[in-house]
């Protein structure tokens, strides 16, 4: 590994910004698809909620292989462009191209001619934001290795995640609400939110050049085994699935919440623009614990905030709906600490395992991250329904059973409490903060 990364502690305020912008592209995709997707295939396309859950699981039991692999193939990438910054900008398009093409599945077909439609176009939809993400991801390592910098990158890249998630999480209502029907509003929602991925990407070329490393990486399947044995790695791994899992079930499962449970669905998109607002203010008092801290104590901090602040999803819809407006703003202040903190913590465990000699590479490790989080969302969606269907959930039935409103409350509230106490108990034996990760960068040199 090099010595000192270039513009180590240095990079300016611009370049930072502009590394954030490309986690816009994916907010686009990722929030739309997180909250809407299970949604879309059983209650535009007709799909039954196991089958819709299993063309989730497919599509990223496939990124057990092209994550890592990806990220192996960008740490080979010999470019004067920059090995990561050419599969960001090579990918933008057809990633954007495939997410459109997700919200096109023909709706009154036969169930199977609908799943292995979508199953397909779920598919290389998670290659190609695969051959984006990675490479990004990884990039912001490279760029810096100062402890604070990399968590204000870290923090920038949750400004646009969370701030873009805003309109990806309302744009789809207010088109299926302004056009004939659902299936054209979320067809439509398809290329407009693909059309705005794309200047998004190309921006991050100007966050500065990576680094070109002197020595020749791990091969692939070393590497990819090194990853299972380390064990700092596999606790930030861990803290990693145990903060972003709950936010994916939060998502997928709100909707349901305002449609079923409190029976107010206009209410949805005001309560969501609200969180995702408060949530980007508070971005900036989670780096000032992080400073006044360290980024594990306040992961710590930040999950039991969101725990406990989740549970009041269970009271009652009249009192839910009196306290709406203040809810969805303190609610926030938990969602953005589990946007930050997991992201920020990452680079400091493959630092770690460079410095004690490990054959680390830095793509194929953080490949190993997003198949992590990747295949443990697919699992949730999967899991979610089959809990629908088996408490008798049936859409578009305004007075569900008893059994699936159970089901709901499970999903938006108990199980994502559950795993943030996992997380918080994994967290604790997590031993690299602020002074390991100094010591840890002088011994790479």
């Amino acid at each position: 590994m090099d010595g000192k990364l270039r513009g180590n502690g240095s990079m300016t305020g611009l370049q930072k910004f502009f590394y954030g912008c490309g986690e816009g592209a994916s907010t686009f995709a990722t929030t739309a698809v997180g909250m809407f997707y299970l949604y879309f295939l059983t209650d535009v396309v007709g799909i039954r909620p196991s089958l819709a859950g299993l063309v989730v699981l497919l599509g990223n039991v496939w990124d057990a292989v092209t994550d890592p692999f990806v990220g192996w193939l960008s740490d080979k990438s010999d470019n004067k462009f920059g090995r990561r910054r050419v599969w960001i900008l090579g990918s933008t398009i057809p990633f954007a191209i495939s997410f459109a093409m997700i919200w096109r599945v023909p709706a009154g077909g036969s169930q199977l001619a609908s799943f292995i439609y979508a199953t397909l176009a779920f598919m290389m939809y998670i290659f190609m934001i695969t051959a984006y993400m990675v490479p990004y991801t990884t990039l912001a390592m490279e760029l810096t290795s100062d402890y604070d910098e990399r968590n204000q990158l870290a923090m920038w890249r949750m400004v646009f995640s969370i701030g873009l998630a805003l309109p990806a999480t309302v744009l789809p209502k207010v088109l299926v609400d302004m056009l004939p029907d659902e299936k054209t509003g979320f067809m439509a929602m398809g290329w407009i939110l693909g059309a705005c991925m794309l200047p998004l990407a190309a921006l991050v070329v100007l966050a500065g050049r990576e680094r070109k490393p002197k020595v020749k990486g791990p091969g692939f399947v070393e590497s990819l085994k090194s990853s299972l044995r380390f064990n700092p790695f596999l606790k930030a791994l861990f803290m990693y699935v145990c903060a972003m899992l709950p936010l994916r079930l939060l998502m997928a499962s709100i909707i349901y919440y305002f449609n079923y449970y409190l029976k107010q669905p206009k209410y949805f998109e005001l309560s969501m623009g609200l969180m995702m607002i408060a949530s980007v203010v508070a971005l900036f008092f989670w780096n000032y614990v992080t400073k006044r801290l360290d980024k594990r104590r306040a992961y710590i901090i930040g999950l039991l905030t969101l725990a406990s602040f989740i549970l009041i999803l269970l009271l009652p819809p009249s009192v839910m709906m009196r306290i709406l407006i203040p809810y969805s703003i303190v609610m926030g202040l938990g969602v953005s600490a589990l946007h930050i903190m997991p992201v920020a913590i990452i680079p400091e465990a493959i630092d770690a395992a460079i410095a004690e000699g490990y054959p680390a590479s830095e793509g194929i490790w953080n490949g190993v991250v997003t198949f992590a989080h990747k295949i443990s969302a697919a699992l949730a969606a999967f899991a979610m329904g089959i809990i629908l269907e088996a408490a008798g959930y049936v859409a578009g039935v305004e007075d569900q059973r008893r059994s699936a409103i159970i089901a709901i409350l499970l999903l938006v509230s108990i199980a994502p409490a559950v795993l943030s106490v996992i997380g918080v108990l994994i967290a604790r034996g997590f031993k690299i903060g602020r002074t390991e990760a100094v010591e840890i960068e002088e011994k790479i040199g």
